[in-house]
């Protein structure tokens, strides 16, 4: 499924996690991206990208060094697929942040599901309601 920016997918997120990476307007950088989860439409063709739970950008390589303006706040995103809904590293994906701020998956960017991932557990009743209900 093709995922993509929606108004849900919380992108102010990614812009802060962008500004605390030092990435500015114009810049053009190579970088990591942590712990997107990716949320199947009915249909299952197309999916959402949601970035509340994105973690520190890690740059790998600055390609251009922009102008030190703020990054900007609307978000696009190219080429991520991925075959189910789950939370997924985007490794080595090209981030352009003129006019809008670009993720792009390419020959170049994997996309590797994070391992681990684990539904929070179910709260199981001990059978005894008092210590009197535990006697023998």
């Amino acid at each position: 499924m093709e995922a993509r920016v929606t108004s849900q997918s919380q992108s102010f997120r990614l812009v802060e996690r962008m500004e605390e990476a030092k990435i500015f307007h114009g810049q053009e950088i190579r970088a990591d991206l942590l712990n997107v989860r990716v949320l199947a439409f009915a249909g299952g063709g197309e999916g959402q990208a949601l970035f509340c739970n994105i973690g520190p950008i890690r740059v790998r390589e600055i390609l251009n060094r922009g102008d030190g303006r703020p990054v900007p706040t609307s978000v696009t995103l190219e080429g991520l697929q991925v075959p189910t809904s789950g939370t997924y590293d985007i490794l080595n994906a090209l981030v352009c942040s003129n006019g809008d701020l670009r993720l792009v998956v390419d020959a170049t960017t994997r996309v590797v599901p994070v391992v681990g991932e684990v539904e929070a557990p179910l709260v199981r009743r001990h059978p005894f309601r008092t210590l009197a209900d535990a006697a023998w």
